[in-house]
Order: C-alpha cells, then sequence, then structure tokens
C-alpha cells in the first residue's frame, strides 16, 4: 500500500521540492544539519525541542511568501512576529507529531527515490540533464551538506507519504456528492434596490468641529508609515571575477573538462513518413518498406508523405518535422535520424507509434572549436567558475564576522574589502530599488534587527549574491497634522456622513418590506429607484457586490414570511435584497467530466478534513509544552 501511495504522491513532492530549491531552506530541522548553537526552546513535543532560531526563520520565511502573494495589498503590521510567531509555532507542533507518528508507523523512503527525485528537480538541471556540479553548489549556496539536504528531501517525501495516504482513504458517497452539488450550483432569482450615499452628499455640512472629532477617530487614515534607512553589505561573485588569477595552463585545463560548453550541439533538420501498426504488424511494416522502395526510384518524398504520412502534425508538410536535436525524439528515431548521412533514406524504423521512413535533409552546428577559437569565453567562464567558489568563501566569512561583531558592519567591510552602502528611506511595503527582495524587509523590520540593532544574517538574493544590512536610521510612524490633511477629512466625513444617512433611509424601508410592502413600490421612495433583477450563483456576477452576494446565501429559504434583507456595501450604499425563488443544483445535469471534477473537489476537501482530524488527534496524545513567551 505504502508504494501506491509513493506513486500517488511524485507530483506534489516534487512541487514542494522545487520550492525547497527557490527559496532559502527553512524547513523545521534543519539546525541539526547546519552544527549551529544552542538557543532557547519554544516548545517541546514528547522530548522533541523546538528552538527560537527555527521558528523565526519559518516566520520569515512565511512572511516572505505572504508578502510575494499579496504584492502591494501586502500589509506588514498584519502579519509582525507577535501575531505569526503562535501561529507558525503551532504549525511546527503538528509538523512534529506528525514526523513522530511517521516513525512509529515506520514509513520509509529508499535511497534510490531520494536521489531519483533530487536528480528530477528542474533548478538542478542543465541543457536537460541533472548537473551534479550545481547541485553540490546549490546545496553550499544554503549553507548545507548534500547529506543534510538530502535528509530533508527524504524527511518530506515521508511526510507527503503520510498526507496522502489519509487523503486517499476518502470514501464519497453519491448522495453525499448530490447535496454537494445541490448547495454548490445552487442559484437566486432576486430583486435588488440600491440607495446610494452618493445621493446623501449634496445634504452633509461638515464644521471644523465635526472634521477634527472624524479626524481624531480615524487618525490612522492619515498616518505616514513607518521607515527606515539601511546600511549594508553586499557580496556578488561577478565583483570577485576580478580577483581570480589567471594563466593559460589553467585555461586549457578548464577548456579541455568542459568541451561540451563551447560546442553547440549538432542538430538535423529532419522528414518522416509514419505508417502506424493499427493491430497489423506485417501489414504496416509491408505498407512501409514499399513506399520506401518508391521512394529510392526517385519518387518526391513530400508528396509520398502527404499521400501516406499519419502524423498530423507533419504530413501536410511533406513530412518536415523541422530541425531537432537529441533528446526530442524518442530513443529509436533518434539513434536512426543521428546515425544517417545527409540525404540517407533510413527505415523502416519501428516505434511506438509505428514505422517510419526518415530522411536527414540538413546539418547544423555540432562542430568542434579550438582553444584559440574560444580563448575569450574559456577566460569569462573560468573566470566565473573560479569566483563562485571564492564566493562561498566570502560568504562563511561575512556571516562569521557580522555575527561576531553586531553591532557593526565596518569590521566585515574592511576584513573583506567590500564598501558599506546606504538605502534611501525605506518603509514595510516596497523594498530599496537596489536591494529589491522581500526578504530584506522581512530582515529591516525584524524584532533582531530593528528592535536589537543587529546586524541581519546573510540575506540570499540569488544563488550567487547575498547581503548583510543593518538598520542606520529610524523613524517611527507618524499622523499628518489635521491642517495638513483638513480638505481630505471633510470629504472623508461628508461621505460617511452620507453613508450613516443611506444606511438610516434602508434601514427604513426594509422594515416595512419585512411588512409586505413590494420592493417596485419602494423604488418610488428612493431618488432614481431602480429595481435590478438578478439570477446570481455563489460566485456573484458582474456589478453585483460580494457583500450583495454573500447576504442573498445568507437569508433562509424556508419558514414563514418575506425572504428579503438590507446590507451596506463597501462604497457605502445600501442594497435592498428580495429573494424570488431559489433553484437548487442538480448532479444529474452535469456531464460525465463534470461530476468527476466536483468528485475530486469534494474528496480534496473531506480528505482535508481527515488529515486535520489525524493531527487534533496526534495532538491529543502527546505531551506538549509550549514555552513561547
Amino acid at each position: 500500500m505504502l508504494q501506491a501511495i509513493r506513486e500517488k504522491a511524485q507530483g506534489w513532492i516534487a512541487w514542494a521540492i522545487v520550492i525547497l530549491i527557490s527559496i532559502p531552506f527553512a524547513l523545521f530541522g534543519i539546525q541539526e544539519y547546519l552544527s549551529v548553537s544552542s538557543n532557547p526552546v519554544v516548545a517541546e513535543v514528547d522530548g522533541t525541542e523546538i528552538t527560537t532560531r527555527q521558528l523565526e526563520e519559518r516566520v520569515r520565511d512565511f512572511r516572505e511568501n505572504l508578502r510575494r502573494q499579496l504584492g502591494e495589498a501586502f500589509d506588514s503590521e498584519m502579519f509582525s512576529d507577535k501575531v505569526l510567531k503562535p501561529r507558525v509555532l503551532q504549525a511546527m507542533i503538528d509538523e512534529t507529531v506528525l514526523r513522530q507518528a511517521a516513525e512509529d508507523w515506520n514509513m520509509r523512503v529508499s535511497d534510490r527515490q531520494v536521489a531519483a527525485y533530487i536528480q528530477s528537480l528542474p533548478g538542478l538541471q542543465n541543457q536537460g540533464k541533472f548537473d551534479m556540479g550545481l547541485y553540490e553548489a546549490t546545496v553550499r549556496s544554503r549553507g548545507l551538506t548534500k547529506a543534510g539536504f538530502e535528509a530533508l528531501v527524504r524527511q518530506e517525501m515521508i511526510r507527503s507519504q503520510q498526507e496522502q495516504g489519509i487523503r486517499a482513504s476518502v470514501l464519497l458517497t453519491r448522495a453525499r456528492l448530490a447535496e454537494s452539488v445541490r448547495l454548490g450550483d445552487q442559484k437566486c432569482e432576486v430583486a435588488l434596490l440600491r440607495i446610494p450615499a452618493a445621493g446623501f452628499l449634496d445634504q452633509i455640512e461638515v464644521s471644523e468641529e465635526d472634521a477634527r472629532q472624524y479626524y481624531e477617530a480615524h487618525r490612522q487614515d492619515y498616518q505616514v508609515p513607518e521607515r527606515v534607512r539601511l546600511a549594508y553589505i553586499r557580496l556578488d561573485a561577478k565583483d570577485l571575477a576580478d580577483q581570480v588569477e589567471v594563466d593559460e595552463a589553467k585555461l586549457k585545463d578548464y577548456f579541455e573538462s568542459h568541451r561540451n560548453e563551447f560546442s553547440a550541439p549538432q542538430e538535423r533538420r529532419v522528414r518522416h513518413i509514419l505508417i502506424p501498426v493499427e493491430g497489423d504488424d506485417a501489414a504496416a511494416r509491408a505498407q512501409a518498406e514499399k513506399i520506401l522502395a518508391e521512394l529510392r526510384q526517385g519518387v518526391d518524398f513530400a508528396e509520398l508523405a502527404k499521400q501516406y504520412s499519419k502524423d498530423p502534425g507533419s504530413a501536410a508538410e511533406g513530412g518536415d518535422l523541422g530541425w531537432v536535436s537529441r533528446g526530442v525524439m524518442v530513443k529509436p528515431f533518434e539513434e536512426a535520424a543521428f546515425g544517417a548521412e545527409k540525404g540517407e533514406l533510413v527505415g523502416p524504423v519501428k516505434t511506438e507509434f509505428g514505422y517510419h521512413i526518415i530522411q536527414v535533409t540538413d546539418l547544423r552546428g555540432g562542430a568542434e572549436p579550438t582553444f584559440e577559437q574560444m580563448r575569450a569565453k574559456v577566460e569569462a567562464a573560468y573566470r566565473r567558475s573560479q569566483a563562485e567558489e571564492l564566493y562561498f568563501d566570502y560568504l562563511e566569512r561575512l556571516a562569521d564576522l557580522a555575527y561576531e561583531t553586531p553591532d557593526s558592519l565596518v569590521p566585515a567591510a574592511e576584513a573583506l574589502d567590500l564598501k558599506v552602502k546606504r538605502t534611501d528611506w525605506v518603509t514595510r511595503r516596497q523594498p530599496p530599488p537596489e536591494l529589491p527582495s522581500p526578504k530584506v524587509l522581512n530582515a529591516a523590520f525584524s524584532d533582531d534587527v530593528l528592535g536589537e540593532g543587529n546586524n541581519s544574517d546573510v540575506i540570499e538574493l540569488s544563488p550567487t549574491s547575498a547581503v548583510v544590512l543593518r538598520v542606520a536610521e529610524h523613524e517611527e510612524a507618524t499622523v499628518r497634522p489635521f491642517e495638513e490633511v483638513k480638505a481630505q477629512v471633510i470629504e472623508a466625513a461628508k461621505r460617511a456622513a452620507a453613508a450613516d444617512r443611506a444606511r438610516a433611509e434602508g434601514e427604513r424601508l426594509l422594515a416595512r418590506l419585512r411588512q409586505g410592502a413590494k420592493l417596485a413600490e419602494l423604488a418610488g421612495e428612493v431618488k432614481g429607484g431602480k429595481v435590478e433583477k438578478q439570477t446570481l450563483g455563489r460566485q456573484g456576477a458582474s456589478g453585483v457586490p460580494a457583500e450583495v452576494v454573500r447576504t442573498v446565501f445568507s437569508i433562509p429559504t424556508r419558514g414563514e414570511g418575506p425572504r428579503v434583507a438590507g446590507v451596506v456595501t463597501a462604497e457605502g450604499d445600501y442594497v435592498l435584497v428580495a429573494v424570488d425563488r431559489v433553484i437548487d443544483g442538480d448532479l444529474q445535469k452535469l456531464s460525465e467530466a463534470e461530476r468527476e471534477q466536483r468528485r475530486a473537489e469534494l474528496e480534496r476537501g473531506l480528505g482535508d478534513d481527515e488529515f486535520r482530524g489525524l493531527v487534533q488527534a496526534l495532538r491529543a496524545r502527546a505531551d506538549i509544552e509550549v514555552l513561547l513567551k
């Protein structure tokens, strides 16, 4: 059973591990591979400790992911350490009880499976093949050993097997699916009457006293955000290339060991005629041999391809497949095409698609360049390679120096012959243009850097570029003076007062609606009032505010009395809602493909519920002590 679970989990794991490659590693447990010094314990789960540094790394990466997803909508104050740390810690406790359960269940992943996943990761490919050098450099750039990284991969694969196994145990009945479709596809025929707040603006007068009261009640709306200026040291491999010593012997050695990097792979222009087997292998081969004989007698290849080839992508083009390189076609086809001379007819060649007659019409690339021809490129590549080696040495020294002197960047800069630079003012919402990474903001406004005044940890901007920073200047958030924003305050106060009047009028009309009045009658009492008819699904409709849709589907469909409600929109308008008819979704009206899609969606949701239930049960059984202050 575990093997079946493994196979189902492959796609998800590959995705998860690509994420591990693309962002700094912050998985729980990483410290045991980094040999870091002890630090305060924030929780203990059946004897397994979760440390402060582990928690801080997870919080930092979680915040960084949120910043990427939300973009300009990200609000640092909403995701402060005070808010995130308790939540992230609970997630780490969940991971710990799950890992302990996997060990109890004797779940394992073989070395071969771990190696296969690592070798398949897109971030470790070079020209379509796994690159050991790239793998070692990537792992080293994260501060890990290969053994440490492979242990993390193994841990994540086991966790995924565990999760997928629980999710796969869900059983979904047809009745439950039908009920889900009934509610999920439910539609409501409604009548809407909007009472616009803008209709009351000309009735509003705001005195200076009113404006000051509004200003005092909404000071946060007129706030200048907290900001900092940063001092930083940036380390970049490309800046180290000039420090690399070069001589002809080293360059020639490098050229010989990297010849494939300095020659373009050969490409061949190929055309073919495909005869599929279609149940009778001998007949298909005989037809292919007959066509080949005609070609050798001088019949035009393109004409016969148009007449006989069953390849829908090339037959109309005379069988032309364009330029192909090795690794693109299936193996028997590739071996035949790259073993043929230009113009030679080859075949019949058997593949999984049928029998092919192949002809190479042109060649390009593949010539072996000399060292003299490629010397400039060889030197650039050699310098780049050696600079990357030098970079990792500097990176380790930078991390040590910045940590040893936490209140200044100068010693690290002097020791590494780097410059301390400064940014302009930076807020929590936008990183400085010279350091365009959310990681920079996460570090700059962290408790350790901003609160304690320490240097940051090394922040990786790319696999060969990193920065250490500290706060050089800091200004707390301030509220702009009333006189400076007076016009804005008056306008906002008018809009708020108009919204209050729209709501009061709407609630008055709602009371009459509940007493039996018709919406069409009430429309005459609203300036410019017009009843709008809509058929709404739970996903809403264009032009209908989300608040209105939520209200429509919250109105009870059973019971006595009119099905009516009122709701205030984000713009301050008041909308009266009357539900005329409810139309339930019907499983029978869905196509087979739609039913299967809905089944899969519901099974995923139920699987989530099952998995959460497992976590809760494991937590209830575990001895958990939370020490976070």
